[in-house]
């Protein structure tokens, strides 16, 4: 989740990428209040509220469509800044210490009680959480089963290290470039193309499918793998990035109008059939929304946050721990803040502020401060003061 290298500017001299730090942070801050909506809004979760309300679901709908995407564009961007100063070999190893542990500490420890709760509150089962804990090896979760491989929240570093691994011949590939640059219509011309590859996969593959599945944050696993690459390839070519800094207003307003038509036909249960012409103009148009959010984030934040400061060194370093740590608090909280008879706008803030009390306590005063936490949570060694 970290750059892993410090990336050159414009002019080739060393200097950190300071925006998209801060682009993760402030990202990582709205996972945690998306996920401590979920309860409240009207699809399907782990454990839900018994009334639910449309503010909710509209704020889900809107997180989904640029929140993760963001994330995977941003590690592509990380990777690009990372190999180029590792080589392949030191690059993955780097990945299985900072992303397959954390993944698999998620999977046999911070998993279990979050499907516990999904069984206990679907009525799929009765007992304690003692007598689950052998049932939580039967069957694959979301086959039937309980053992969640995926980490549940957790899917984000398992599709991660998937594609570090198998995109890795590719973006080496793309390394020998160096920093390209392109004429400024062309770096407009490459921002259509992005939301054009976006869209193929959507309009492709039947939701119905394995691979078409929106299953991994409203998205599939091939829409994901071309967010990742297309993030590397961004980085790799020098005019890309001025292009939506300096296009950022009419980035912004062609986003808020996109983002508008998205939302009526979301209000209106607007839907078509998959093959159909209509189907493929509304998945161009979520292609569009989401990359305007993602180009007008990073256009701004490249003008107004490319800085430095003391919340920004704490966030960085606490951004994957936070993000490992904050869907099992959440749930927990909210598993007993459902149940009260307070109105949804008091629970809701009753689970962010107890949940983000509880999961910077633990950050603070267990993750960071000793070696073994800190490498189960993908942190490495500490400095030396």
């Amino acid at each position: 989740m970290n750059l892993a290298q410090t990336p050159k500017n414009d002019s080739g001299n060393t200097e950190r990428q300071y925006y998209l730090d801060w682009l993760r942070v402030i990202t990582i801050c709205l996972v945690f209040l998306f996920h401590c909506t979920r309860f409240f809004d009207a699809d399907d979760w782990h454990v839900k509220n018994a009334v639910v309300s449309p503010v909710a679901t509209l704020f889900s709908f809107f997180m989904v469509q640029w929140m993760m995407p963001l994330f995977f564009f941003i590690s592509g961007a990380s990777t690009w800044f990372a190999l180029q100063s590792k080589t392949g070999g030191k690059f993955l190893n780097d990945r299985v210490k900072r992303i397959l542990v954390p993944l698999v500490f998620g999977i046999f420890i911070l998993s279990p009680h979050q499907v516990y709760l999904e069984r206990l509150t679907h009525h799929q089962f009765t007992g304690s959480f003692i007598d689950f804990i052998p049932h939580y090896f039967s069957g694959m979760y979301a086959f039937g089963g309980n053992f969640a491989w995926m980490g549940l929240h957790l899917w984000y570093l398992l599709l991660l290290f998937i594609f570090s691994i198998i995109a890795l011949p590719l973006l080496v590939l793309l390394k020998r470039r160096s920093a390209s640059r392109t004429k400024s219509g062309a770096a407009v011309a490459w921002l259509l193309v992005f939301v054009i590859l976006l869209a193929l996969p959507g309009c492709l593959l039947s939701p119905d499918s394995i691979a078409g599945s929106r299953v991994w944050g409203g998205w599939n696993i091939v829409e994901h793998l071309i967010l990742f690459v297309l993030g590397y390839f961004a980085f790799s070519m020098v005019d890309i990035p001025k292009t939506w800094s300096a296009y950022r207003y009419l980035l912004l307003a062609i986003t808020l109008l996109s983002t508008a038509v998205n939302i009526y036909l979301f209000v209106n249960n607007i839907r078509f059939e998959f093959g159909s012409l209509q189907f493929c103009l509304k998945i161009a148009l979520r292609s569009l929304v989401c990359f305007g959010w993602i180009f007008t984030l990073l256009g701004f934040a490249k003008t107004r946050l490319n800085y430095t400061g003391k919340f920004l060194k704490y966030g960085n370093e606490a951004v994957l721990p936070f993000y490992i740590l904050h869907q099992p608090v959440i749930l927990l909280i909210g598993y007993f803040v459902v149940q009260s008879q307070l109105a949804i706008g008091f629970k809701y803030v009753a689970i962010v502020i107890v949940s983000l009390s509880i999961v910077m306590f633990c950050y603070e005063f267990i993750v960071k401060r000793f070696e073994v936490t800190r490498y189960l949570f993908g942190m490495g060694r500490a400095r030396k003061k």
